[in-house]
This record gives C-alpha cells, sequence and structure tokens, in this order.
C-alpha cells in the first residue's frame, strides 16, 4: 500500500457550460472530454473519507489550477479558483483513502 490517498476529479456538465463560453467548439469538448475525462491526483494519506475531505479542502485550489490548465490554457478567462463552492459545482470529487500500487516496476515521475 502507498503512503498516499486519491482523488478523483471529473468534469461537470456546468463547467463544460462555461468551457463553451471561452470559445471552444462543442468538437473540440466532445475530443478532449474523451481523453481527459476524469483525473487521479495523489493527495497525502488519510484515514478515512472525513480527512480525505479535510485534505481536499485545503488543496483544492492546486486542483482547480490543474484541472483548468489542462482544459483551458488562457489564465485571463479563468474564474477565481480560491472559490471552492465553484470548484465542488464544476467538478466531481471521489477521495479514495487507501492507494494499493499493483505494477510491476519502478514508479517513474513524467516530466
Amino acid at each position: 500500500m502507498l503512503n498516499r490517498s486519491a482523488v478523483v476529479i471529473g468534469p461537470e456538465p456546468s463547467f463544460l457550460a462555461w468551457l463553451k463560453t471561452t470559445g471552444r467548439s462543442e468538437e473540440s469538448l466532445r475530443q478532449q472530454k474523451g481523453v481527459a475525462d476524469r483525473r487521479v491526483y495523489l493527495i497525502p494519506a488519510c484515514a478515512d473519507l472525513d480527512e480525505g475531505d479535510e485534505v481536499v479542502g485545503d488543496l483544492f485550489q492546486e486542483i482547480f489550477h490543474r484541472e483548468l490548465q489542462a482544459w483551458h490554457m488562457d489564465m485571463s478567462q479563468w474564474p477565481d479558483t480560491g472559490d471552492f463552492q465553484l470548484f465542488t459545482r464544476w467538478f466531481t470529487v471521489d477521495v479514495v483513502p487507501f492507494v494499493d500500487d499493483i505494477g510491476r516496476g519502478i514508479i517513474a515521475v513524467a516530466k
């Protein structure tokens, strides 16, 4: 077992609706959604879902920033990434307290 938990983030329809207001075409959103529908972030180890929610509350701004960057690079069009209520309206947030690594080989960090 890793000494990490995970949070799985997925776009909600309200986020995709906002993306359309930035000039993104329906077709480009469909293509990207198929590739980047959900993202997994490793977070500090959590004993349970309540602790996981607390950790996400502490880290949501960084996650929000990364999600916006993955979907739309023009930071001048981004909303306030300090708005936790907006973050939870725009993304599903699923905490996974226990993470096991059953892969083979060394975990490599992509740059």
